[in-house]
């Protein structure tokens, strides 16, 4: 017999948190959003799971508990805007200036050298996802000037083919790239798929024993995320797993995303590594003369303005 009522009552009700929970929880996201920003809302969540935040589970529901507070907590003020970033949404603009002083100033400010002209290497750092590139973006393109590759998941046979045919423009130097995906089945399929379509647009062979050695075709050095780094992290899983590709078997016991890294250790991987392909020397050199080389820009910007 029909009760007159849609649906039933659920026998289990939902503890909402105390306004002494929030507060403590608002004040720990704002610690994290500090201690590893600027990074994505996903970094945030992932830090919220490995420090055991009350209230904040592995899954959708505590990633979108995050999310809100992370939405409040800029809007009052508490966390600046810049410390969270969203690489998906990029807006196009034209480059225009008021006068020729302000395009030699800007010109002066953005001037810099190559690091890697003379180096046997062509340095490139892929990554699986624009969280990951917004997170390590200062390291790898602001301090080190080397190309940052996004396949957002697979990457498409017309971005493979680009960069492979830029590889080709560079003949003398030998490609490396350091490869920054998740530690799941799908996330290995995603790299093993990449290499594939890398060697098949370059018509190069991935080196299989080889990381720093001149003269092989190219290399290849996934940076994170390995089993090694979850096991002494302790990272958290990004839920079931699921079934492996057949092609690429899965040998771990849990699924981990490349975000559950500590954001500060991920961008020392990655400054460390790059590092490793330079020449300290050289670049020493190179930052010197392009400090001179700015200051004269600098200095005709001031002399045009003086006589306009």
């Amino acid at each position: 017999m029909s009760t007159g009522r849609a649906y039933e009552a659920s026998p289990t009700k939902r503890r909402r948190a105390t306004a002494a929970e929030m507060a403590v929880r608002r004040a720990q996201v704002i610690d994290l959003a500090f201690k590893y920003g600027p990074c994505s809302v996903r970094h945030v969540y992932y830090q919220a799971v490995v420090h055991k935040m009350p209230g904040i589970g592995k899954g959708e529901k505590g990633y979108d508990k995050v999310q809100r507070l992370l939405v409040q907590l800029r809007a009052d003020g508490s966390i600046p805007y810049g410390l969270i970033v969203d690489a998906t949404r990029v807006g196009r603009y034209a480059t225009v200036f008021d006068s020729v002083e302000e395009a030699l100033r800007d010109t002066a400010r953005l001037y810099r050298r190559r690091l890697w002209s003379h180096s046997p290497w062509r340095i490139e750092v892929w990554c699986e996802s624009d969280s990951i590139a917004s997170t390590i973006d200062d390291i790898v393109v602001d301090k080190w000037a080397v190309p940052m590759m996004v396949s957002r998941g697979h990457s498409s046979d017309s971005f493979a083919w680009g960069a492979a045919q830029a590889w080709k423009q560079t003949p003398g130097r030998v490609p490396a790239v350091l490869y920054i995906g998740d530690c799941d089945p799908h996330g290995l399929d995603i790299e093993r798929v990449l290499i594939e379509k890398l060697q098949e647009h370059s018509g190069l062979r991935r080196a299989e024993c080889m990381r720093y050695e001149p003269g092989a075709e190219f290399s290849w050095d996934r940076v994170a995320l390995t089993w090694d780094q979850v096991s002494e992290h302790d990272l958290p899983s990004s839920g079931p797993l699921k079934q492996a590709s057949r092609k690429h078997p899965y040998p771990y016991a849990y699924p981990v995303e490349a975000e559950a890294l500590d954001p500060r250790l991920l961008r020392d991987l990655v400054d460390q590594t790059i590092g490793s392909f330079a020449d300290e020397g050289k670049v020493a050199q190179l930052k010197i003369v392009e400090a001179e080389e700015r200051q004269g820009l600098e200095r005709l910007a001031r002399a045009w303005g003086r006589q306009a």
